[in-house]
């Protein structure tokens, strides 16, 4: 459920996120361009989310040799991450001809060939380090895992923060993974937390506080400079203060949430059929990431955006739910034909 409720997150961030940002579509501090911060801000929580499910799912110790992990995680990440490096790179460079050669090369180097692709560049990092970071989490007292979390994840924040505001030092392709140890970690010692009832509203209520924050101060410091900048950027970024308490707040939520889900369903035909579906979109949400881009972009070159915020929303949302549509079904596809099964 978390994965299916991130990569929906994404795509919509993604149909959105052109609003706030380019004039192009609404001026800042217009309704619309209100509207759109806010359903931005909403979504924040996608990519935090998606890195402590792969620290809950990969940092629990297990006898695995390292040839065998890193044989496993190259096939499930290290082609897709070629493969559709050189797909985006080469639509920019001769379909678009938006950039040229040694800007392909800056942006590889970068590790970021695309708007979102960076993300396979974190989790490349990520998986390189998980069986050093095993022996960590097998043999270490779980109070110095915790404390190893807030180290790792006050020095994300502090690395953001230093870079956006003073424009001091940048990620590459080698190090853009760094930043994000503390979400990998934190994944792993949330993961069998329980939350009560009252456990939950505090979670729901950081949650909104959270959302309500980061819209507030993007939007009071867009309109106070006028146009969009780097500032006002920040409190979008995955590591401010604001995204990481919403991030955190909404990972243990799912867990309660799901278990609801489970208890409301009775254990029937129906029920297992629809828990099958719900892993088997799941088990496609990496290949939906990886092409929705793709088709985003030529659906809103075709549909537009209105400069009006009821307008704005319901366009947005239905070209989400398209670009979800399409981009499930073309995973599916690609799964079943043996030579491209890993490109997804």
């Amino acid at each position: 459920m978390a994965r299916i409720a991130a990569i929906t997150a994404v795509v919509v961030l993604h149909a959105v996120a052109v609003v706030v940002t380019r004039r192009y579509y609404s001026d800042i501090g217009t309704a619309t361009w209100w509207t759109a911060n806010v359903v931005d801000s909403l979504m924040r929580w996608c990519v935090p989310v998606f890195i402590m499910i792969s620290g809950a799912l990969l940092l629990a110790p297990r006898r695995e040799g390292l040839r065998s992990f890193y044989q496993r995680r190259f096939n499930r990440i290290g082609i897709p991450l070629v493969v559709w490096s050189v797909v985006y790179l080469s639509i920019d460079l001769f379909v678009k001809q938006a950039s040229d050669w040694s800007d392909a090369l800056n942006r590889v180097l970068a590790g970021k060939p695309s708007v979102h692709l960076y993300f396979l560049f974190v989790l490349a990092g990520l998986y390189a380090l998980t069986p050093f970071l095993r022996v960590l989490t097998a043999h270490a007292p779980r109070r110095m895992l915790w404390w190893a979390a807030v180290f790792l994840t006050a020095v994300g924040v502090a690395d953001q923060a230093i870079s956006d505001f003073a424009g001091i030092g940048e990620a590459n392709a080698v190090t853009r993974f760094l930043p994000f140890l503390g979400y990998y970690l934190l994944g792993y010692l949330l993961r069998d937390c329980e939350l009560g009832k009252r456990g939950m509203w505090v979670a729901g209520m950081v949650f909104v506080a959270a959302v309500a924050a980061t819209t507030g101060i993007v939007g009071a410091t867009a309109v106070a400079y006028g146009e969009w900048n780097t500032q006002a950027a920040y409190a979008y970024d995955y590591l401010s203060p604001t995204v990481l308490a919403m991030s955190v707040a909404l990972f243990l939520l799912f867990k309660p949430l799901a278990g609801r889900w489970r208890r409301f369903t009775a254990p029937d035909r129906d029920t297992i059929a629809a828990r099958r579906r719900l892993r088997t979109l799941a088990d496609l949400s990496f290949g939906v990431f990886l092409i929705h881009l793709v088709l985003l972009r030529e659906l809103r070159s075709l549909t537009g955006i209105p400069e009006h915020p009821v307008g704005m929303v319901a366009t947005v949302l239905a070209q989400a739910a398209a670009v979800l549509v399409v981009s499930f079904v073309l995973t599916a596809v690609l799964r079943r034909i043996p030579g491209l099964r890993a490109t997804v």
